[in-house]
């Protein structure tokens, strides 16, 4: 049976939910999986010399003792797997001075280190440009990429190095209910944004539609918890994919942006250009101003069914996104049978 280390954050961001998906996913093949909430791990793994901008000597060298004895533990149990899956988020997982994926492989010898995240780097050229700006690591940092999406800021068909197998949000238990009220979830506030988030409250307070503007941290129950009370979802700014937008779609809840540019993941089109608009499908609603925003947050209201539309929200979505919910199967038995027939190593 293939044995697969999943490395990631505890903390209940995009990379935990990430790594807990692909957990449940690999659940579903012969074959067996550990989440390890241990990245920080590989930052330890560091030399002085690549974070002395950042730590006194005494204080790194207190803090890698600290943990020598579990870190040392950890990388013996991440020997007796077949391949390393690490989640994390671009640009950190292509900093040299994050952590260390170059000393874990010297540790782990053949052990492919594969790469989830909600895009391919491949697909965002300005991401590229960004980390070539800064002398930092790129595409060739790791044994295989995996990723959520197919398109981002490009499209492409998904082949070496990468594979697009999607997210298995079906583990998760999200799925449309019956809604009680109207009930719209603002994002968290994205600077130089704050006039589209005022205008957005002011008009939800205008209509008295209660609002939650989501701020501070909550747990990913917590959060859920309010996603599945939503009827609206407004986002704050561009996003490469958009966790929140992916949970608050599986729940029944419509999404609404003031640009078709901003869920670049979600762009139907063949051919999309970098931060341009697109195509999108019904479950996403489109204004152009305070006007616009208020007509229409009137007229969906007006034809609302708390019990129906909350489903067809969801089946849009399942629609045009099936990957988005159920992973894309093929794509991670392929990659599993790279990893059983050590594809990776050179």
């Amino acid at each position: 049976m293939t044995k697969i280390a999943i490395l990631s954050s505890s903390a209940p961001r995009s990379p935990r939910v990430l790594a807990d998906s692909l957990h449940q996913l690999l659940k579903t093949t012969n074959t067996f999986s550990e989440v390890f909430y241990r990245i920080d791990a590989l930052k330890r793994l560091l030399k002085y010399n690549d974070v002395k901008h950042k730590y006194k000597f005494h204080l790194w060298f207190g803090y890698k003792l600290w943990y020598f004895f579990k870190d040392r533990i950890l990388v013996e149990r991440l020997k007796s797997f077949d391949a390393i899956v690490i989640c994390d988020c671009i640009p950190g997982a292509f900093l040299q001075s994050a952590y260390s994926v170059e000393n874990l492989r010297k540790k782990l010898g053949n052990t492919p280190i594969l790469f989830y995240e909600v895009f391919y780097l491949g697909n965002a050229p300005t991401q590229i440009l960004k980390l070539q700006s800064i002398n930092a690591m790129s595409i060739e940092r790791y044994d295989w990429h995996l990723a959520v999406a197919e398109v981002t800021e490009i499209r492409q068909v998904p082949s070496a190095p990468w594979s697009q197998i999607g997210i298995y949000l079906r583990s998760t238990g999200l799925g449309p209910k019956t809604k009680e009220k109207f009930m719209a979830v603002i994002d968290f506030l994205q600077p130089g944004f704050e006039s589209t988030r005022n205008m957005q409250i002011q008009i939800l307070k205008d209509l008295n539609i209660p609002y939650i503007a989501l701020e501070g941290s909550y747990s990913i129950k917590e959060i859920r918890n309010i996603y599945m009370s939503s009827t609206f979802y407004f986002m704050q700014s561009m996003e490469a994919f958009g966790l929140p937008i992916a949970e608050c779609l599986c729940c029944g809840s419509s999404i609404f942006t003031p640009d078709t540019s901003w869920p670049m993941s979600w762009r139907l089109d063949e051919e999309p250009q970098v931060h341009g608009s697109g195509i999108l499908p019904e479950c996403f609603i489109t204004y152009t101003g305070i006007e616009d925003l208020k007509n229409k947050l009137l007229g969906i209201m007006k034809e609302y069914n708390m019990e129906t539309t909350p489903q067809k929200i969801f089946d849009i979505f399942y629609a045009n996104y099936p990957t988005y919910y159920d992973g894309n199967m093929t794509a991670i038995e392929e990659v599993l049978r790279k990893i059983e027939r050590k594809d990776f190593i050179n």
